[in-house]
């Protein structure tokens, strides 16, 4: 047992929280090795690894159930790039769709200011109007 880590300790290494392993666990991103006839987990040393592998995928956007595939991808698949790469395509589509929408928001947002700006301080403010769907004096 001294080669497998409680959760306590791949907390401290790792940086990720006791609840957020608990988590991970939840969604079938982690496994412990094995439970202790008290319940407590023992993870193996694979663990810290996909861990780190967890938090790199989070950071690039990758959802919890695309960073499951990207697991089951790297373990049971022995890491093919051919099928990450799919993936990968995919979350870059993804990403290329959210940029053209926050371009499109901050067009908007872009209007709106020019028009405030070019309003008296004490006039209504339109934005606000517009956001309750009521003009004023309604």
């Amino acid at each position: 047992m001294d080669s497998l880590y409680k959760i306590g300790e791949l907390s401290r290494e790792t940086g990720a929280t006791i609840d957020t392993i608990r988590f991970y666990e939840d969604k079938g991103l982690l496994t412990p090795e094995k439970r202790s006839s008290s319940g407590y987990r023992y993870y193996n040393n694979s663990a810290p690894h996909i861990l780190n592998f967890i938090q790199s995928a989070k950071d690039l956007g990758f959802t919890l159930t695309e960073i499951k595939e990207l697991l089951e991808i790297q373990i049971s698949k022995k890491g093919k790039c051919s099928l990450a790469l799919s993936k990968i395509k995919e979350k870059e589509a993804d990403v290329d769709n959210k940029i053209l929408e926050l371009k499109k928001i901050k067009k908007a947002l872009k209007k709106v200011s020019e028009k405030c700006e070019s309003s008296s301080e004490e006039s209504q403010c339109h934005f606000l109007e517009l956001l309750t769907g009521v003009k004023h004096g309604q």
